[in-house]
């Protein structure tokens, strides 16, 4: 499956925001759609490199292009402006510069056919763009953030109990960071080093490596309930949340969201597929049983746990 990077957004003095572009190994017959994804990882860490290879590919083999992209990292950034702002300029960016960039590798696109999908922070992102003037064909949610005005993000999460006490001064050493767009978390680095030493993959989130100052400011800020305050900064926590933008006109959305996520209340997923269903949206929701957050994380196309990731990637295809 070739892939190549591009910048796709400037900050700063000189920083740029990265995507990286899959398509496939044969040349389509027809011009193929496009699938923007956002990874997960609280709006603090994670990269583009975090998607599920499986997914990809499964999405790459049914005609798309899948591009995954990163974006401007809480808390430098207030989440409206860093993360929202990024996923709407990379969704612009996907449908007006992509296409050319993409001539040069013989890959014809079709700039109108372009779905989204995001992951826990990134379900947020994706259902963003379902607002715009010119939104997405069609959205997936995996596990995500959504009803930010909820007391749920503002008190203490019981499933991060065990996340132990720790140093404050190591903690805030996150402030001493610059602006990021992406970082390397244990997740990543498992995976790269299961790849390297041959062991075999393991499926859903590993432990966080409290190691890392970002990692556990994050950890410990979800642990407290004091994330979102971290995070959104002007405390207009309506303005965050992506189901304020549900109306008539929502494009087409698929919630998968396993039913014992501690992380991500799964009735958030369960209030949105309603919501949008009262509104006449084409929707569709996927609980898959006993499943938690990141579930799908390893779970490869002949995995029986596929199956449910599946309905929600098939819905995606469907609205090509």
């Amino acid at each position: 499956m070739p892939l190549q990077s591009y910048p796709y957004k400037s900050f700063g003095e000189g920083q740029q925001i990265h995507a990286t572009v899959h398509w496939p190994d044969v040349k389509q017959k027809t011009p193929c759609g496009i699938a923007l994804a956002f990874h997960g990882g609280g709006f603090v860490v994670g990269s583009r490199d975090m998607i599920p290879t499986a997914q990809i590919q499964y999405l790459v083999d049914s005609g798309f292009v899948f591009v995954s992209a990163d974006y401007r990292l809480c808390p430098q950034v207030p989440l409206y402006d860093g993360p929202i702002e990024d996923a709407k300029d990379a969704y612009s960016w996907s449908k007006n510069l992509l296409p050319g960039l993409l001539e040069e590798a013989d890959i014809d696109v079709d700039p109108t056919t372009i779905v989204a999908l995001g992951y826990s922070a990134g379900g947020l992102l994706a259902l963003h763009l379902g607002a715009l003037p010119n939104p997405p064909r069609a959205i997936l949610d995996f596990y995500g953030v959504k009803y930010t005005s909820d007391s749920f993000w503002f008190k203490p999460l019981p499933a991060l109990a065990m996340i132990p006490t720790l140093d404050d001064a190591f903690m805030n050493k996150i402030y001493e960071e610059p602006v990021l767009s992406t970082t390397i978390l244990s997740l990543e680095r498992a995976s790269a080093e299961a790849a390297h030493q041959a062991r075999p993959k393991t499926k859903g989130l590993p432990k966080p490596d409290l190691s890392i100052p970002r990692n556990a400011w994050l950890f410990v800020s979800l642990k407290l309930g004091t994330h979102f305050a971290s995070i959104v900064q002007d405390g207009d926590y309506e303005r965050v949340d992506p189901v304020r933008g549900f109306s008539e006109g929502f494009p087409p959305t698929f919630f998968v969201h396993g039913n014992a996520d501690g992380m991500v209340l799964p009735d958030f997923s369960v209030r949105a597929y309603e919501e949008l269903k009262e509104l006449g949206v084409d929707t569709g929701l996927g609980l898959p049983e006993g499943k938690s957050h990141g579930f799908d994380v390893g779970v490869e196309v002949d995995d029986a746990d596929f199956e449910s990731i599946k309905a929600g990637l098939d819905f995606l295809i469907r609205h090509k």
